[in-house]
């Protein structure tokens, strides 16, 4: 499929072409960071769901594979082959994924000695949910998490819990709606017809075949938002690891409400830390937290690297959107690898070490005070580079960047100290973008320090991702404006005075 390429990102890793969701089975395998990914390879927009497949050897090059996984089994004709997780074990690469019909979703395992070609288990599916608890909605039972300990697999999936009305009317699978009652674009992305509100669910097996079901996740806590606990929606593309201490849950809730200048997409990323206990599967919460403050970003996942790094990855789209680049033959692209770390009851973010390698010809300014103007400075532009800057904020009510300027268009992020946020406002920046959302143009981000800001930005042509306050939030948005001309970076102050104390720019060269 021919695509134009205007709004393709060079240091980030783009669909191929047609649509790419989800980011799936990430893994490090055989001394390399293999990413899967939902993928529709013959129209760009959502269809029936195939595996795409990426490796790279430093998580910025990244190489396309053959499609991993085609749905050409009766089980997942409908709907495809839907997001999962990967795991070694023995040196074989398996993959369990979710197998979906309009009106039933299963647990299915493919396996590869190559990391590349895949054979799907002939006593597929694995995990039904009818044989597991009548606790299990049928039609919400998908995106498998898979981890081992002590000698045992456990399985962490999105489901509703079905309540004793829905166990009654959904007693068995021949009495759900007939599939040509249901339309197919509501089943990614969309509600369910059941009355149980959305949880995680622990399952358990000693060889990856043969399941057992352990019990749900999430239980009412009286400290913690309820809103977290009824969820109208599903946990989707849950992730479970250990970092510094912690044991952190993330899942990307849909429909959860909106709190302050969090959650404020359609759909959101949210992680847990906390304490899972595998005899009941009770996840124990001592807080949760938004990942993302900004537009696109959903369905992280986790991988660890030989070197003990948790390292992350995000779809850079959100649902229920317009996406401009739909003409062009291509919707989909992921965030820029991200390190984990837990710190001060928080998880922070920082960009992946290896982006290191590719930047090219620094410049520097110092000591830069501004009252009440805007300043640029020589050789300080571009729209495929690296900003690092440290602001003292002084006085001034407004002040930081005018980011990918020309006469035309604009994109400002700044802190306004009457909210104590940093704002991401996309309002100017070039084609607009619709959403199911009251607000798509600008986010918001909650700053403790009225005194001095951090923001390490990352620009890649029509994608913008900010790390504030080293890395403990982020900001992540995509941006259609003029890439020939949108190259311009100012400074700003309004109503007061601001210091620059550093501004330092790289370009990230990608060949």
């Amino acid at each position: 499929m021919k695509i134009n390429k205007k709004y393709r990102q060079t240091y980030h890793a783009n669909v191929p072409s047609a649509w790419s969701n989800d980011p799936n089975g990430m893994i490090f395998y055989k001394g390399k960071a293999h990413m899967f990914f939902q993928h529709y390879p013959h129209a760009a927009k959502w269809g029936i769901m195939h595996w795409g497949h990426f490796v790279s050897d430093d998580f910025i090059k990244w190489k396309t594979l053959p499609i991993a996984l085609y749905p050409d089994q009766e089980y997942e004709k409908e709907c495809g082959c839907c997001s999962g997780t990967a795991i070694e074990a023995d040196g074989i690469l398996y993959i369990i994924y979710t197998a979906a019909q309009i009106n039933h979703q299963s647990q299915c395992l493919a396996y590869s000695e190559d990391g590349i070609h895949f054979t799907k288990y002939e006593m597929n599916p694995i995990m039904i949910a009818e044989d597991l608890s009548d606790e299990i909605s049928p039609r919400d039972f998908r995106d498998p998490k898979i981890f081992k300990k002590d000698n045992m697999y456990y399985c962490i999936a999105g489901t509703r819990l079905l309540d004793e009305e829905d166990k009654l009317k959904f007693k068995s699978f021949k009495d759900l709606p007939h599939s040509s009652d249901i339309n197919i674009n509501n089943v990614a992305g969309s509600n369910a017809y059941v009355h149980g509100y959305g949880n995680l669910i622990l399952l358990k097996s000693d060889d990856l075949k043969h399941w057992s079901y352990i019990g749900p996740l999430l239980r009412l806590q009286k400290e913690i938002r309820e809103a977290f606990f009824k969820l109208n929606g599903v946990f989707e593309c849950p992730d479970y690891f250990e970092i510094d201490g912690q044991e952190i849950l993330l899942a990307s809730p849909q429909n959860y409400p909106s709190a302050g200048h969090s959650f404020n997409n359609l759909h959101s990323c949210i992680y847990a830390a906390g304490h899972l206990n595998l005899q009941t599967g009770n996840f124990v919460v001592h807080k949760t937290d938004e990942i993302d403050h900004g537009f696109d970003f959903y369905a992280p996942q986790t991988l660890k690297t030989d070197d003990g790094r948790i390292i992350l990855i995000a779809w850079k789209e959100m649902w229920d959107r317009t996406y401009p680049t739909e003409t062009d033959q291509w919707i989909g692209s992921y965030t820029l690898p991200r390190e984990l770390y837990y710190k001060n009851n928080h998880l922070y973010q920082s960009p992946v070490r290896e982006i290191m390698n590719y930047r090219k010809n620094k410049k520097e300014v110092k000591d830069i005070t501004l009252t009440n103007g805007s300043i640029s400075f020589k050789d300080i532009e571009g729209n495929k580079i690296e900003l690092i800057a440290d602001i003292g904020l002084g006085s001034s009510m407004r002040t930081g960047f005018k980011l990918m300027h020309s006469k035309e268009h604009a994109v400002y992020i700044y802190y306004d100290r009457s909210e104590k946020v940093l704002v991401f406002d996309r309002s100017n920046s070039g084609y607009e973008i619709f959403g199911r959302e009251d607000e798509t143009a600008i986010r918001k981000c909650d700053i403790y320090d009225s005194h001095y800001l951090n923001l390490h930005i990352f620009i890649d042509v029509s994608s913008i991702e900010v790390f504030i306050n080293n890395g403990i939030d982020t900001m992540t948005g995509n941006i259609y404006g003029d890439p020939k001309k949108d190259i311009g970076i100012t400074f700003f102050a309004d109503n007061g005075t601001t210091t620059l104390d550093s501004l330092i720019k790289y370009d990230i060269v990608v060949e």
